[in-house]
Formats: structure tokens, C-alpha cells, sequence
């Protein structure tokens, strides 16, 4: 197969892998709330029992209760709903993890409400308008929580995301540099600079980036995918073998597998299916 081909093959038919953005914040959220203490809310005030049913939320998360984890913070906004910041919060954070995007986010908004200086709300916000294909109201919310809270890496990385998305490239560089300074070894910060780099046609510096982030998590199936695409992009053809074979090896996503196959079969000349390699 010819480079032509491979190239309109590339361009046509495969995606770039992304992570570190929307999806990977909610990720992160989801886990905060079956893994870390309770938030501390400096300006809003709980009555003892609300507090008793937000506490008991998350002890059940943690457990993986999921069911008994809402019916507690329900309670716990029944019992003072004026003051129920935090348990609007986790429950909004449980919702779209379930896969409510919507009911999350006017329990997020609910949480804003009540008390506006909540950096981690706008940022769950955020995330959940651009899982949505709301990027411009997920900005809005990403710079009201970098403006509370300049020192997290993953508001400018997931506000990279949204800018991306508006082609709006240049911010987009700027804050993943800016999360790169705070979190120097962020894989989601050099991923997604790397699929900017190949969005903006720089592949030698998408290579570079991608590498970094193989090194920091080198059984991370995705860099090694978009490896290989800047590497077709540079015409080294046995790199980008090597690193669909790696990708292969290492993936569970079947619809990443196929265009995968489908692309090394190109650039073997083949049209027989992959089997990825033994170690």
C-alpha cells in the first residue's frame, strides 16, 4: 500500500485517541468521593444531622453501595436543603456517573448555588458541560474554578479540552503548558498536548509528547495509538508497526482494536487480521 493511501486511510477512517479531558476528570471526581474524606466547605454551615447523612454517604460509596450512598445524601438535603452544598456535590457526582449527565449537573448547580465560592463544584460542572458537547459553558465554568483555585493542573487540562474542541488552539497550548508547570509528569497534560501537536500538523513534537507519556505510564494503551499515527504522519512506518502491535497488546477497547487492525493491516500491506504479539 502506498503512502497516499495509508495517509487518506489515517485521516479517514481512524480517530485520535483522547484522554485527561471531560471524561478522565469525571473519572477522577467519581473516585473522590468513594476514596477521600468528606469536602470541607469553609462558608457553609450544616446541621448536625445533614452532616451525620453526608459523612454516612460516603462511607457507603466507599464501600460501593451506591444506592445506600444516594438515599443518605438525600436525607441529608431533606433534613437541611438550604445548607446541603456538599451532599448536592457527591449526589450530583454519583448521578452522571451513573449516567445522568443532566440530573449532575443541576445537582452541581444547586451546590454553586448555596455556596458560590466552591471551586470543586464549577470544575464537576465543567467537566460534565463538556462530556455534554457544551464547551463554551464548560470554559466558563473552568475559568471560575482556575480563578478560585489556580494551583490545579486538571482545570487547565480539561479547559485545553474544551478549546481544543472550538479549534481554539492556541489557549488550548497555553493551558496544557500552565498544567505541565504545576503537575510536571501529568500523562493527561503530554496526551493531550500530543494530540494538539497532531491536530496543528507538528508530529515530531506529538512524537516527543507521546513518549513522555508512554514513560510515565507505559501500560496506558492510547499514547501508543497516537504514537503510531505521528509516526505515519513522519513516514516511519516499522515505529508506527511496533506501536499499534504495543497498543494491541495492551487495550480492552474491541472498536480501538478494530481501526487498530485495520491500520496495521495497511501499513503491512495485508489484508489478513492482526494477531497482536506473545511477549
Amino acid at each position: 500500500m502506498n503512502s497516499t493511501r495509508t495517509l487518506t486511510l489515517l485521516r479517514g477512517e481512524r480517530r485520535m485517541w483522547s484522554i485527561g479531558g471531560a471524561i478522565l476528570l469525571l473519572v477522577a471526581l467519581v473516585l473522590a468521593y468513594i476514596t477521600l474524606e468528606s469536602r470541607s466547605s469553609p462558608t457553609t454551615t450544616r446541621d448536625d444531622v445533614a452532616n451525620d447523612f453526608v459523612a454516612l454517604a460516603l462511607e457507603r460509596a466507599r464501600a460501593r453501595d451506591v444506592e445506600g450512598a444516594l438515599e443518605a445524601l438525600n436525607v441529608a438535603i431533606a433534613a437541611n436543603p438550604e445548607g446541603a452544598a456538599d451532599a448536592y456535590y457527591y449526589r450530583g457526582l454519583i448521578r452522571a456517573e451513573q449516567g445522568d449527565v443532566q440530573a449532575g449537573i443541576e445537582d452541581l448547580t444547586r451546590a454553586i448555588e448555596i455556596t458560590p465560592h466552591f471551586p470543586q463544584a464549577y470544575a464537576a460542572r465543567g467537566s460534565l458541560y463538556l462530556l455534554s458537547n457544551r464547551p463554551s459553558r464548560a470554559i466558563e465554568d473552568f475559568n471560575k474554578a482556575i480563578q478560585m483555585d489556580p494551583q490545579e493542573p486538571a482545570n487547565y487540562i480539561n479547559r485545553a479540552q474544551a478549546y481544543l474542541s472550538l479549534d481554539i488552539n492556541d489557549l488550548a497550548e497555553k493551558d496544557l503548558a500552565q498544567a505541565l508547570t504545576l503537575a510536571p509528569n501529568s500523562l493527561a497534560a503530554y496526551f493531550n498536548r500530543g494530540v494538539l501537536y497532531l491536530k496543528t500538523d507538528r508530529p515530531e513534537e506529538a512524537v516527543a509528547d507521546f513518549t513522555r507519556a508512554i514513560e510515565i505510564s507505559p501500560e496506558t494503551p492510547a499514547p501508543y495509538f497516537n504514537r503510531a499515527v505521528a509516526y505515519i504522519e513522519l513516514d516511519q512506518r516499522e515505529q508506527a508497526i511496533a506501536d499499534l502491535e504495543a497498543y494491541l497488546r495492551l487495550t480492552q477497547d474491541e472498536d480501538g482494536r478494530h481501526q487498530a487492525e485495520a491500520l496495521l493491516n495497511s501499513l503491512k500491506g495485508t489484508d489478513t487480521p492482526v494477531e497482536p504479539p506473545h511477549d
